[in-house]
């Protein structure tokens, strides 16, 4: 009898560990296929934002974090869905995602970065401010952090502070952009026009651009230079014709020429091409 109940016993002991074992098999298997489904929506988001398809990728991305909510990856996939909302005009949603994904990994200096971009575009600029000083203090040779932050510490008129920022920059790299026209901004705003005016011209010999044209005659206005400042405007229009800014910016100089005429040319030219009443109105008011 002790026989017969030992080998059922031991029978009995040999399918319940064929179970467990089984079910570890199941078990892998499962995480298995719930990788390769990880991995298989990941790849499908990156060929939907090839495509520029936001929302498709969006559903994707966010149909892998729920497959794997504590994936290693997810800071990374975060990240790419913040990015995503953001141009699918979902600022703060992307604004929550990029935090969520710093809160993963707080050092990421490309995370920074893009929280930092997407709070100017939405006009936060003491967070972007902050954002970008902790990237300088992980990397203080990044070169375009420590434009960005020297350019909102101006606007801050912490002048110190974007001075330190653009010599950081000159010692750096003192031939890019960001060096030559922190500079001549820094010195523009500071009412030292003839260096700005160096700057800006250099600028313009590498790379003409609209913003270096206006900057430069901002300057020329600024020194009673208006046939200089009136070419810098012409130069400007030729480049960005549909440019409201531009003809706000003749109608300054046709009224330093006493030309009212011409001014009320500009005004209209400028209404056409994006500039609100409002602005104009605001400026007419200014200028009397």
């Amino acid at each position: 009898m002790w026989e017969i109940v030992a080998n059922f016993a031991s029978n009995l002991w040999f399918f319940v560990d064929m179970r467990v074992i089984f079910s570890i098999i199941l078990a892998f298997a499962a995480v298995a296929a719930q990788a390769q489904g990880y991995y298989a929506m990941v790849d499908s988001s990156e060929v939907y934002i090839g495509e520029k398809d936001w929302e498709k990728a969006e559903y994707y991305i966010k149909k892998a974090l729920e497959a794997e909510p504590d994936n290693s990856n997810n800071s990374l996939l975060l990240s790419n869905l913040a990015t995503v909302q953001r141009y699918a005009g979902k600022t703060q949603e992307a604004v929550r995602n990029y935090s969520l994904a710093l809160f993963m990994t707080p050092n990421a200096v490309t995370l920074l970065k893009n929280r930092a971009s997407l709070y100017l575009q939405i006009d936060s600029i003491d967070l972007a401010y902050a954002d970008y000083e902790r990237v300088i203090a992980l990397d203080n040779r990044d070169l375009e952090s420590l434009y960005n932050h020297g350019m909102i510490a101006i606007e801050k008129k912490k002048m110190g502070i974007s001075r330190d920022d653009f010599d950081r920059l000159k010692s750096v790299s003192p031939k890019s952009y960001y060096a030559v026209n922190g500079d001549a901004v820094w010195h523009m705003v500071s009412g030292n026009y003839d260096r700005a005016v160096e700057g800006f011209s250099k600028i313009i010999e590498a790379r003409p651009g609209v913003e270096a044209y206006m900057n430069r005659a901002d300057c020329y206005m600024a020194m009673k230079k208006l046939v200089e400042a009136d070419k810098d405007i012409r130069a400007a229009i030729e480049l960005d014709s549909s440019n409201g800014q531009l003809y706000m910016m003749k109608a300054a100089l046709d009224r330093l020429r006493y030309d009212e005429m011409q001014v009320s040319r500009d005004l209209e030219l400028a209404e056409k091409y994006g500039v609100s009443k409002d602005e104009i109105r605001r400026w007419r008011m200014e200028k009397r």
